[in-house]
């Protein structure tokens, strides 16, 4: 079964949101640059932020092949969000959403 291990959060005030997490989590952030989000680590693990007109947080799913798990989501009547997304350093991530409008992601490790 596969167990979250990402999380990203999207927001629609990346400095205010910046600054609730790292006051109570004590995170530390770090930014990827102009329209690239960035992300929070505790100095072990990462969580992503990006901008986003609905604030959510999205917990991604370990997954051992990710077009396999995609076309399971969709086969169960779920949908992809856009494309999988290749992130360098990080691995491959899909956004789905199931039936009734729960989203979560799949994330494939890097090899």
């Amino acid at each position: 079964m596969a167990g979250p291990d990402f999380i990203e959060i999207g927001t629609d005030d990346p400095a205010s949101t910046t600054a609730f997490f790292t006051s109570v989590m004590g995170w530390e952030w770090t930014d990827m640059g102009e329209g690239q989000g960035g992300y929070f680590t505790d100095g072990t693990r990462k969580v992503g932020m990006h901008e986003e007109g609905t604030a959510c947080m999205v917990p991604y799913l370990a997954v051992e092949n990710i077009e396999v798990m995609v076309a399971r989501v969709k086969s169960a009547g779920g949908s992809l969000m856009g494309e999988i997304a290749d992130a360098p350093g990080y691995g491959r991530f899909a956004t789905c959403i199931d039936p009734r409008g729960v989203r979560f992601g799949l994330h494939q490790d890097q090899e």
